[in-house]
């Protein structure tokens, strides 16, 4: 439906307030580029300089509402080389703004350090909601939102890994974390392994013409997606709390004799799997039981 509104028209109107200089914190769409705020759209058409990750991605945004500002990038990689250069022109009382490939600005993404600086140096900073995959995601998972954690993106090492997943082995609050596409089916085995009867949804592509949800515990959503060739997307994780995986009749010692009693016709494996379904606790630590009982 076509609301006539004369999105250039507004900017102008907004404009005539009041405006003061200072970096901006710019939240951008996550994927359709119609998830932005009129107020975004002003402060981005104001800047005298946008700091992006991707120029080339940026562009998409500011082409479609007609903004002027220029453009520079701003990653990771040369965040610390341009720091003093920001800072300098912050001073003297331009206007700058930091935006994200996609989302909230500083949530997995450059900038944290930029804005210590801004501090330490007292330059006004100002933050312009908007559009988040954590909260996008968390909302339509139909796991409990009132309490959750974000861990940013899943690590890759396996070091890293085990103390992640103890992390979340423990926690009381449901969880949220990214994860790569091509990363997707083997973390979706690794939360089989730990947290088999968790509930879990899996947000693909929020916002975009391809967005998926797929929700239900890990066996569950696994098989959803291991008869694919290929997995494509930005993927948000959403894990239940870990009150359910702490539940059990039976206590370390009558576990250890079910343990026993099962190893006269079964192999540790076996063992593991079973006890882990029957008695609702993680693999691994029926897993540390059979090793601390040999």
């Amino acid at each position: 439906m076509d609301l006539n509104i004369n999105t250039n028209t507004i900017i102008d109107q907004l404009n005539k307030n009041n405006f003061l200089p200072g970096l901006y914190v710019v939240s951008t769409p996550i994927g359709n580029l119609a998830d932005i705020s009129i107020r975004s759209l002003s402060i981005l058409s104001l800047s005298s300089l946008i700091l992006c990750e991707d120029t080339r991605t940026s562009k998409k945004l500011t082409i479609k509402y007609g903004i002027k500002s220029t453009l520079k990038s701003f990653h990771k990689f040369n965040s610390t080389r341009e720091i003093p250069g920001i800072l300098s022109k912050l001073k003297d009382g331009l206007t700058i703004s930091l935006i994200s490939d996609a989302g909230t600005p500083l949530i997995s993404d450059p900038g944290e350090e930029l804005v210590k600086k801004c501090i330490e140096e007292n330059i006004p900073i100002y933050s312009i909601p908007g559009a988040s995959a954590v909260l996008g995601s968390i909302v339509v998972s139909g796991i409990d939102n009132s309490s959750f954690t974000f861990l940013g993106f899943a690590p890759q090492t396996n070091k890293l890994k085990e103390a992640f997943f103890e992390r979340i082995e423990y926690s009381k609050e449901t969880i949220v974390f990214f994860e790569s596409p091509k990363r997707l089916k083997k973390c979706l085995k690794n939360l089989i392994d730990h947290f088999p009867n968790r509930k879990i949804a899996i947000i693909r592509e929020l916002t975009k013409k391809n967005e998926e949800i797929v929700r239900g515990i890990p066996k569950e959503v696994y098989f959803e997606f291991n008869s694919r060739e290929s997995i494509k997307g930005e993927i948000t994780v959403i894990i239940e709390c870990g009150s359910l995986d702490k539940k059990s009749i039976f206590n370390k010692e009558e576990i250890i004799a079910l343990i026993n009693l099962y190893k006269e016709n079964k192999k540790d494996k076996e063992i593991v799997k079973l006890l882990s379904e029957k008695l609702n606790l993680p693999k691994r630590n029926i897993y540390q039981l059979v090793i601390d009982n040999k």
